[in-house]
């Protein structure tokens, strides 16, 4: 039952962990702690409410997710807070704002690194002064694939950690309703 339960919402599970795939937990992680969602959606679903099992299921698979985002962001040194307000039919997020461009010192520093790692944190960041962008622009911008990207931001976060320069990047507030 519960198998077949999994196999039926799976779906709806990627999609949600889908969202958070760039984030510090790797894919099947998320997949997995959707799938623990559906289970405790299942042992907590109460038909007589009215509510859609789908609906319900949301929920517990986005708490879960979250839930597994969170743990594994208090274990990083240079952590990100993934706390979530939950209204109902909407997910609101608050992240906090970079503070590369009030930091005289992490911008000198970036100004030393090799060209390809300053030019991407520069877009990430924003310090060009044309707005943050995403790895998917940066990833046209620079013709490259989006997964190096990824690395060769990852790689100069790295550089400036070993430097003992703690970098928040920009994230946007996300409004997000249920399916």
């Amino acid at each position: 039952m519960k198998e077949e339960l999994i196999e039926k919402y799976l779906p709806l599970v990627k999609s949600i962990a889908n969202r958070y795939k760039n984030c510090s937990v790797p894919m099947e992680d998320l997949i997995q702690e959707g799938c623990i969602g559906i289970l405790e959606a299942f042992e907590k679903f109460d038909a007589t409410k009215g509510a859609e099992f789908s609906t319900y299921a949301f929920y517990w698979i986005k708490r879960n997710i979250l839930k597994a985002l969170d743990e594994a962001n208090k274990q990083s040194p240079n952590s990100i807070n993934l706390n979530e307000e939950i209204d109902v039919g909407a997910y609101n997020y608050t992240f906090p704002q970079t503070d590369a461009r009030s930091n005289p010192e992490i911008r000198k520093t970036i100004e030393t690194f090799p060209e390809i790692e300053r030019k991407v944190l520069t877009l990430v960041l924003g310090l060009d002064g044309k707005g943050v962008r995403d790895l998917n622009q940066i990833s046209k911008i620079l013709n490259l694939p989006k997964e190096r990207v990824r690395q060769i931001r990852e790689k100069a976060k790295r550089r400036l950690r070993n430097l003992n320069l703690k970098l928040t990047e920009p994230l946007y507030a996300v409004n997000i309703g249920i399916v």
